[in-house]
């Protein structure tokens, strides 16, 4: 994977209505789409990098068009690729850092911005360690809530965003909540309000486990 452009830089978009990506994460995609088979194509043979960015409510109107998108998005490189005999595409994307919009450039055949690299803001080590190790106590208390209780190893020695991004990814918040996590610049704060979340979750489960049985907790 080559280094990212100083500045600003193109990025071909691949806007979706119901998905917001992180940073630091992983996303399996299927592309069907004409316009989208040829942008992976064009995608394949530069950088392997795409813009994964949320549409705005409202989209439905336009979607073959170009509805309006939010300005904050993930930049993700196609680590896997499996190429379908009908030109469809599975990929396997990498989140490599948060961009925003500067302006889109075209919309044929498919839509192109230019966009600036937005990384999270410096955090303070030590206060990083402690969110990540809280994070990472109340993300092991809930899994012992999943109907198939699993260890997940990855746990202790993911940094404080994979974890932090990763529970996002996997909680079921709405797209707008989790749009707003994405914009937030400082990783603690949005650590702190992943934090607060699963907190909630677990106490409501802990009053529940007596009466449920087999629930998967993410669905609450």
């Amino acid at each position: 994977m080559s280094a990212l452009p100083e500045g600003e830089f193109l990025l071909p978009l691949f806007p979706l209505p119901n998905l917001v990506f992180f940073p630091k994460t992983r996303l399996p995609l299927h592309v069907f789409e004409p316009r989208y088979r040829l942008m992976i194509a064009d995608a394949l043979e530069r950088e392997k990098r795409i813009g994964i960015i949320l549409l705005r409510p409202g989209w439905e109107r336009d979607y073959f068009g170009a509805p309006e998108i939010y300005r904050c998005g993930t930049v993700g490189t196609i680590e896997q690729v499996v190429p379908l005999d009908d030109g469809r595409y599975n990929l396997l994307i990498h989140g490599d850092v948060r961009f925003r919009v500067v302006d889109e450039v075209s919309s044929a055949p498919y839509r192109t911005a230019k966009v600036v690299a937005s990384p999270e803001s410096q955090r303070n080590a030590e206060r990083s360690y402690a969110q990540r190790e809280w994070l990472a106590e109340l993300s092991r208390q809930y899994l012992k809530f999943l109907p198939d209780e699993a260890a997940v190893p990855e746990i202790a020695t993911a940094s404080l965003d994979s974890l932090t991004n990763a529970l996002i990814m996997s909680l079921n918040l709405d797209v707008e909540e989790k749009q707003k996590l994405l914009e937030t610049d400082d990783l603690i704060a949005r650590a702190e309000q992943v934090g607060s979340d699963l907190e909630n979750r677990l106490e409501s489960l802990r009053f529940l486990a007596p009466y449920r049985r087999g629930s998967d907790p993410s669905r609450n």
